[in-house]
């Protein structure tokens, strides 16, 4: 059941968001790779092509990009975490399942997220590696073959790293709040303050600070970087 009701999330989501075109921005080399015969797999056309000339940037760069105002902590009682989003959000939260792939990138972040039911979205996203609110803008594209897409990127650009995690999705207003637990980490929550169009990201900012108090999650417990860096930096330290 929690498959349906998830499919039905993520299309009223992330209905507003700009789906890439055939083209990834930002990485370190020029590639077209042809999609298996006989397939129509992707969302997207059946080839990639990573642009790296400066014409290209200047184009992106004009191209509004939806974006969020992200908070992230560790959690030490995820039961009780769960219980005040409950109440809030007046629901008992979706159960998702996510696999990500991380790929090298020069500028940004590029990652694959493998949804574990033949769907997926490749995702392209900036933001600073800081802790309390920061803004955050990305480009999603949605797939129906996450395996077929991850190995063209994996032959193009490398992978950087891979995330795995449960993540219990809970809506409060305009906000995301996610409870994940990730492998090799523990515990952690995440707030994503959907902007609109009209908001600053003061207002984003606020929003996120008053959400964070009313969940009781402490300054001291918040963290930089993505998940993907902190389990880079746990493999350093070993």
């Amino acid at each position: 059941m929690w498959l349906s009701r998830h499919s039905a999330l993520i299309s009223d989501q992330f209905s507003f968001v700009y789906r890439l075109p055939l083209t990834v921005f930002s990485c370190s080399q020029t590639v077209t790779a042809a999609a298996p015969p006989h397939r129509s797999s992707f969302a997207v056309k059946s080839s990639a092509v990573i642009h790296t000339d400066s014409s290209y940037k200047n184009k992106t760069a004009n191209r509004a990009m939806p974006s969020n105002v992200e908070i992230k902590a560790k959690v030490s009682d995820p039961t009780k975490f769960a219980e005040k989003a409950a109440q809030l959000s007046q629901s008992e939260g979706t159960i998702i399942r996510q696999h990500d792939t991380f790929f090298n990138c020069s500028q940004g972040r590029l990652k694959l997220r493998d949804f574990m039911n033949k769907s997926g979205q490749l995702i392209f996203y900036e933001r600073p590696d800081t802790d309390g609110p920061k803004l955050s803008r990305y480009s999603i594209s949605p797939t129906n073959d996450p395996p077929s897409l991850r190995a063209v990127l994996s032959d193009a650009l490398g992978v950087k790293g891979e995330v795995k995690k449960e993540r219990r999705l809970f809506l409060i207003g305009q906000t995301r709040v996610h409870l994940d637990e990730v492998e090799g980490l523990g515990n952690y929550m995440e707030l994503e303050v959907v902007m609109r169009p009209e908001q600053t990201v003061e207002e984003g900012q606020q929003i996120a600070e008053d959400l964070m108090e009313k969940l009781g999650v402490s300054k001291e417990s918040l963290v930089t970087g993505a998940y993907m860096d902190l389990i880079l930096k746990g493999q350093k330290e070993t």
